[in-house]
């Protein structure tokens, strides 16, 4: 968990040899066989496979690289550092799972995000659509995503500098050494990022005006390190690692201008991974991570006044102080966070397999606000623990020559959460809550090879997703508790074409997927007593949608890629929550979420730099992305006004390599057009910006 910032031994992919076949020897013989993404790419999971080749070029961070892949969104409200939703398929938020080498982050938001992790630590990234496989384990319900880091050689060194728009800084290293004698091999790196954010905005709830961003700065600080031990030590891998995050966050109005209130936050963490084969009999392989974290943060807002844009005072939001909510706060939150994640697979034949996944989480989470009680002598913020555990059991089958394939998971959840709620809305006295859930959930993934390149595919899932603690318990003031909170339910269906090619100088892949996907007690956030909120299981909502995408390497310098995705999300309420009345809601289209959007970019490289410096390698990159407008409430009338338009986007990037890719120099354009652009309603993102990084590598 958490290896954004530590170092994993080297595996090698295609090897040389020499041998010799009945007294002749062959100076060369090259071992050949498809690559693991190319391999889960055939599995009978809808799944996106993201290459190194779509991670580098113009892209500034992960948000960049998923937003161009079919049936994904990034919902995004400012710049470096800011706020981002993840959405797979007009699903979002803590339906979708987020891993990094397979561990989960999502408990983690707080501490550590995908932005986090340098493009040029990852080897891949896996986007699983509908199905989370087994070996993920967690509790997820629309999709995943799983960020393969790559794996080093015994001695490796890379350190880059980017500088860009708006102070925008970022630096990452990493250091890796083997020690042959003792079979350990030693590992460093770290990262910082800085961004004044400070880009100008035109506000369309103040009549357009026009003013600049002057309380968004961002500051990260993450390092880490890592003991890796090779077999002699009695695992294939055993690997101990830490690391360390510092974020700075301020907080940026809209509306009205913020100028104090931030986010601060410390988390120090380790990790234990295991890794052997053939672990007690033949056969049967182990992989188990045994995790813990310890966080410290929280917000501070203590401002005693307020202002407009144009200097007019405004008072505080509460008799108490505060510029964002209806009470001041200065956190000192502690939580403890500890997980332990087996996996286990068992060959039974060369065409049969079983697996085991056990993930066990706890959070404690005490949070302390001496402001808040020295004010309104008490806290908002209430303690409270967490425990969850997911165990799945999934088959695995090969038949007609591996032309077909069946995958079948069987899922058992169960959730636990204890804390305190308030008497009555607006009571300084807290009683004693507690909630527990359990339930199954079974998937069926099936692929058959038509023909050698083209295959079919075909997915079914019966899942859930349980509710969160913040769900369950809410937050002590504005969020009101609600432990009757059913878990959210999915039946989803997937059926797709995959069409593969290969040639000389490279490859070509269609797929096509159309999808459906029925979601029961969806839990949303809604307005509940005066200013408080409360979650509550929204009803049932229906999508329907078809995705496509092409990959080509069409000339030995010239690649392109297209994908396209209609994703219909309708409310299939028929009444009104705990009411008789109909629903007039009832078949309209879910707001706030895209229903289509596009992508498209090129690559043209060569090497040698036309001829003048060898070992010179030039790539020239250029990737665009269309969202049509779609409605931030329900569109009940055709004079509906909140709504977020249209946007284009176009950036550009130019990579230059020396010394056959020792030294990197890239320079990139964001936003070519200096377009407006916003993803969440009246949050404008940066318009035009630019970046220069500045790579070495050594290994």
């Amino acid at each position: 968990m958490l290896a954004l910032l530590l170092l994993v031994p080297y595996l090698g992919q295609a090897q040389t040899d020499s041998v010799e076949l009945k007294g002749q020897a062959l100076k060369e013989v090259v071992i050949s066989a498809k690559s693991k993404e190319r391999k889960l790419h055939e599995s009978g999971l809808p799944v996106s496979i993201i290459s190194v080749r779509q991670l580098q070029g113009t892209a500034s961070g992960i948000d960049d690289v998923l937003a161009r892949t079919a049936g994904i969104t990034i919902r995004q409200t400012g710049g470096v550092g800011s706020s981002s939703r993840l959405s797979v398929r007009g699903l979002e938020g803590k339906r979708v799972g987020v891993y990094i080498d397979e561990q989960p982050i999502g408990e983690l938001s707080d501490m550590v995000s995908l932005n986090d992790v340098p493009i040029d630590m990852i080897d891949h990234i896996e986007v699983y659509k509908g199905i989370v496989p087994n070996k993920l384990g967690g509790n997820s319900m629309g999709g995943a995503v799983n960020i393969v880091l790559k794996e080093y050689p015994p001695f490796y060194l890379d350190g880059s500098y980017e500088v860009g728009s708006f102070h925008t800084h970022r630096l990452s290293t990493i250091l890796k050494r083997h020690d042959r004698a003792t079979g350990l091999t030693y590992g460093v790196g770290g990262g910082f990022t800085y961004s004044a954010n400070d880009y100008e905005m035109s506000l369309p709830q103040r009549q357009n005006l026009v003013v600049r961003r002057e309380h968004d700065h961002f500051r990260k600080i993450l390092a880490g390190g890592s003991i890796t031990a090779d077999e002699r030590w009695g695992f294939e891998r055993a690997k101990l690692e830490f690391f360390l995050a510092n974020t700075y966050r301020e907080l940026q109005g809209i509306v009205t201008p913020i100028d104090s209130a931030y986010n601060h936050n410390l988390s120090i963490g380790t990790t234990l991974l295991l890794k052997r084969r053939h672990f007690l009999l033949p056969g049967l392989d182990l992989d188990n991570e045994l995790s813990g974290v310890y966080s410290y943060g929280g917000l501070r807002d203590r401002a005693t006044s307020r202002r407009d844009w144009d200097g007019t005072p405004l008072p505080p939001t509460s008799p108490y102080g505060g510029e964002l909510q209806n009470l001041p706060s200065d956190g000192h939150n502690r939580s403890y966070y500890i997980a332990d994640k087996l996996y286990m697979t068992y060959t039974l034949s060369g065409k049969q397999a079983l697996s085991l996944s056990a993930r066990l989480a706890a959070t404690v989470s005490r949070p302390r606000d001496d402001y808040q009680r020295e004010r309104m002598h008490y806290e908002a913020s209430r303690p409270g623990d967490v425990l969850s555990l997911t165990l799945g059991l999934g088959h695995e089958v090969y038949a007609f020559d591996d032309r077909f394939l069946s995958s079948l998971t069987g899922k058992w959840y169960y959730y636990k959460t204890r804390g305190e709620q308030p008497s009555y809305f607006g009571s300084s006295t807290f009683v004693p809550v507690s909630s527990t859930k359990g339930d199954f959930g079974i998937s069926e993934a099936l692929r058959y090879q038509l023909l050698r390149p083209l295959m079919v595919k075909g997915s079914v899932a019966w899942e859930l997703r349980l509710p969160s603690s913040e769900e369950l318990l809410g937050n002590g003031y504005l969020i009101l508790p609600s432990t009757a909170l059913s878990p959210e339910r999915s039946l989803s269906a997937n059926l797709g074409l995959l069409f593969q090619s290969s040639y000389s100088y490279g490859r070509t892949e269609v797929e096509i997927n159309g999808f459906y996907n029925d979601v029961r007690d969806m839990t949303r956030l809604v307005s509940a007593m005066g200013p408080a909120l409360q979650y509550t299981n929204f009803g049932q909502m229906r999508s329907l949608g078809i995705e496509a995408e092409v990959k080509s390497d069409v000339t030995p310098w010239l690649y392109l890629y297209a994908n396209a995705t209609y994703q219909d999300l309708r409310d299939t309420r028929t009444l009104e929550p705990r009411s008789t009345r109909p629903n007039p809601t009832y078949g309209k289209r879910m707001p706030n979420i895209p229903y289509l959007l596009g992508n498209a970019g090129l690559e043209i490289h060569w090497m040698d730099l036309f001829g003048f410096v060898r070992g010179a390698n030039t790539r020239l990159l250029c990737d665009a992305s269309y969202v049509h407008e779609y409605f931030y409430d329900f569109e009940v009338s055709r004079f509906q006004e909140r709504r977020i338009p249209s946007s284009i986007s176009l950036d550009a990037g130019l990579e230059q390599s020396f010394g056959n890719g020792r030294w990197t120099v890239t320079a990139k354009v964001k936003n070519l057009l200096d377009r407006d652009l916003y993803s969440e309603y009246n949050q404008p993102l940066p318009g035009r910006s630019f970046s220069l990084k500045l790579r070495y590598l050594l290994k």
